[in-house]
């Protein structure tokens, strides 16, 4: 991965495939720590305490043959890499969660660009309730859809100039860096 807005996004893919038709995305920085924390929480088919204890292991996968399943694996290494938090939980048929907290100093790569990723999540999924919140300690910035859908009159067609809308306002509400993090 190039960047953390990467591993967010595949994050939410694994909720898609899950079955969820809610997804909740939280994305907090804390510039006096200089930490960001992640949360996705989903509401699709959750796992077990058997798949539970080993979904972040390499090569470990619900999917069809031949799909490597490293993504968890390899965003657990790069969090405990840079002396960050991990914690997954899951309850069959009910929920998944997964928090990560990763300090800005510590991490090798760029945060991306978490509009982009955030944007084409929504307008590629718009059956499903997508609740994205970013928060500093000077600012919050919700979206959710449908609701924010007509507040920004983004219809429901698949258009690329809905798409550059939803950019549009993402972008200028949530902080981008194509640089490692260092932002003191």
């Amino acid at each position: 991965m190039k960047d953390l807005s990467e591993y967010l996004e595949e994050v939410i893919k694994n909720s898609i495939e899950a079955g969820s038709d809610e997804i909740s995305i939280t994305v907090r920085y804390s510039e006096q720590k200089n930490v960001f924390r992640f949360i996705v929480e989903d509401n699709g088919c959750g796992m077990d305490k058997t798949l539970l204890k080993t979904a972040a292991d390499k090569g470990i996968s619900t999917k069809a043959i031949g799909h490597k399943g490293d993504s968890l694996f390899n965003l657990k290494t790069l969090v405990e890499s840079c002396n960050g938090i991990f914690v997954l939980s899951s309850h069959p048929n009910k929920y998944t969660r997964l928090e990560w907290t990763i300090n800005a100093d510590q991490t090798p790569i760029p945060l991306g660009d978490l509009a982009d990723i955030i944007a084409k999540t929504i307008f590629n999924n718009l059956s499903i309730d997508i609740h994205f919140m970013y928060a500093t300690q000077y600012s919050t910035f919700v979206f959710f859809l449908p609701a924010m859908a007509y507040m920004y009159k983004l219809e429901k067609m698949s258009t690329m100039l809905d798409l550059r809308k939803l950019k549009k306002v993402l972008k200028s509400n949530i902080l981008y860096s194509n640089e490692p993090i260092k932002l003191h």
